[in-house]
């Protein structure tokens, strides 16, 4: 007999299977490649705002514009609101000053101040100069119930209108710029939206890694830039750009407007903040019309909200790519929001949600694990062939034969179960990007969004973390439970001695894995391994292996027809025996 060696394949495996995970979970989006030498120095953002100053007006212009207004200017701030948004705009520059979400709280119970310190800029060409209006001063204002104006105006009388109108029960904001020419003409050159993004969630890694900006052309979808790196784009005629963070959006959005833009995102070396994000908008000029309209839209990544604007907004929300955004859309968003309207916890939710697609998925389980039992039963036979053959080639043929005489399908244990990889890879999607659960408890969890730690370490373990989460440990041992059982179940683990390593090592990778992530989603992961348990014992209770394998003998005198595939791996074979 052979001796059976480790294979150092198997490790290669092993960590093929820890990076899969890590790659489902920073590829939701497809990302367009970007030139690595357009790639934005971190000391870029702590000169954007010279950057902006540079392509200011000279300063005789500016002297010239500040004559005409008043010595006693004051700083003001105007807010408009609804009954979800609150929207402050400030006379210096025209421009918003803070965006509240009234419905929503920082993971430390303060206000959700969407955007704050914002870099707000549109420049235009006056006299054949650029300003900015960030350094003007709107002196006329008009405020009506939802609806604020800001007019500046030169000594010429040349003017240019802000005016900010928020939507009622709306996260929209319009926002039109119009100019009115006496002496001359007034060319509006570019937007700037820049801001450092600020800690809204507890867990500031997962937030940074789900902080970006994507970009639209068509209202359908939208790309996005690199989650994980600093990275610069010039991009043609978007129509929308979003600044996006793990629950939340602010969408520039104007068809036809923008000529180009240019956006970036950079990390910082510290957690001050989580990132930095600026958009660049090219406008596009028009010399018909002086008036330019442009929507914002501050709102959560809840999938039912954005999918109602009708403009891909929806894309936001990472469900995952192909089969597996397939499975979140059509099943697992509205069974969860069938289930929600009924004004239940989210832990039971999830319960119900786990039973419903274990129940979904029971038929091809039972084969899997009926599959398995008739492997189990011809164990003696298969031994008796690896005694008596010692070519590995003859004695794999042999064990086809057996197979086929018996009627079983060596790989009918496997391929029902990769049915439940698409759902299970949908939800390790799902359940970390659902707003839903945000600040949600649930027994010891405080936030099923994030993860629900029960000790603080005081120090960090490199790829674990500096907390234990009660969720993911008890879906480790879960895993590990339903795991040993399987092996009993089935011949693999005499067959493949390996596979013992592969039963030992998943679960610890998980837990590596999962230690950081959702709650809900170890949550859901423990009720699914636990259900699976419960499956299998009453499968194997209901499963008697004497009249198995029994059956299996009464197969061998029925007639077998060759399929002309294992024909041609017999003739295949008779021809390497001759060599």
């Amino acid at each position: 007999m052979e001796q059976k060696t480790f294979d150092s394949n198997f490790l290669i495996g092993i960590l093929l299977i820890f990076g899969i995970l890590l790659w489902f979970n920073t590829t939701q989006i497809p990302v367009e490649e970007y030139n690595e030498k357009s790639q934005v120095e971190k000391n870029d953002v702590n000169n954007y705002n010279n950057q902006i100053q540079s392509e200011s007006i000279e300063p005789n212009f500016i002297d010239e514009i500040k004559k005409d207004e008043p010595k006693d200017f004051e700083l003001e701030f105007y807010e408009l609101s609804n009954e979800l948004l609150t929207v402050i705009v400030s006379n210096q520059g025209g421009s918003i000053h803070e965006v509240i979400l009234n419905d929503y709280y920082t993971y430390d119970s303060l206000d959700l101040k969407l955007v704050s310190d914002l870099d707000f800029n549109f420049s235009f060409y006056l006299k054949k100069q650029k300003i900015n209006s960030k350094e003007l001063r709107f002196i006329n204002v008009l405020q009506e119930e939802n609806k604020i104006s800001l007019e500046y105006q030169d000594q010429d009388f040349n003017e240019l209108l802000f005016t900010y109108e928020l939507l009622p029960n709306s996260y929209q904001v319009k926002f039109y710029v119009s100019t009115r020419e006496v002496s001359s003409y007034i060319e509006p050159d570019k937007l700037i939206w820049a801001q450092k993004i600020n800690q809204f969630e507890k867990n500031i890694d997962n937030e940074r890694n789900t902080t970006t900006i994507n970009y639209s052309y068509n209202n359908k979808s939208s790309k996005q830039l690199p989650l994980m790196k600093d990275s610069d784009k010039l991009i043609e005629a978007p129509i929308w750009i979003a600044h996006k963070q793990q629950f939340f959006s602010t969408v520039i959005s104007s068809d036809n407007t923008f000529q180009s833009a240019n956006i970036n995102s950079v990390q910082p070396e510290n957690d001050q903040y989580v990132k930095y994000l600026k958009s660049e908008f090219l406008i596009e000029y028009d010399s018909n019309d002086n008036n330019y309209v442009f929507d914002l839209f501050f709102i959560p990544n809840k999938y039912s909200l954005l999918s109602s604007f009708n403009k891909g907004f929806e894309s936001l929300v990472p469900l995952g790519w192909g089969i597996f955004g397939w499975v979140n859309k059509y099943l697992v968003i509205p069974m969860f929001n069938f289930l929600e309207n009924f004004g239940l916890n989210y832990g039971v939710i999830i319960l119900l949600i786990a039973l419903v697609i274990k129940l979904i998925l029971f038929l091809p389980t039972k084969s899997s694990y009926l599959s398995m039992a008739k492997m189990r039963v011809l164990k003696p036979e298969i031994d008796a062939i690896n005694e008596k053959i010692e070519d590995p080639m003859k004695r794999q043929q042999a064990h086809m034969n057996l197979y086929r005489k018996t009627g079983v399908n060596p790989l009918g244990g496997c391929l029902p179960m990769l049915l439940q990889l698409p759902i299970l890879i949908a939800l390790f999607r799902f359940f970390p990007a659902s707003i839903e659960l945000r600040q949600q408890p649930f027994l010891w969890a405080d936030d099923l969004s994030s993860y629900d730690s029960i000790l603080d370490l005081g120090f960090s373990i490199p790829l674990y973390g500096d907390h234990i989460s009660l969720f993911a440990l008890l879906m480790t041992l879960a895993t590990a439970l339903q795991m040993v059982y399987s092996n009993q179940m089935s011949s693999s683990s005499a067959q493949m001695p390996q596979m013992k390593y592969v039963m030992y090592t998943m679960p610890v990778i998980f837990l590596f894995v999962m230690n950081n992530y959702s709650s809900a989603l170890s949550y859901y992961y423990f009720l699914a391994n636990i259900i699976t348990f419960a499956q299998q014992a009453w499968i194997r209770k209901n499963i008697d292996d004497k009249k198995l394998y029994a059956m299996l003998q009464a197969n061998k005198s029925k007639p077998v027809k060759k399929s002309k595939f294992q024909q041609r791996l017999e003739e295949l074979s008779r021809q390497n025996q001759k060599k």
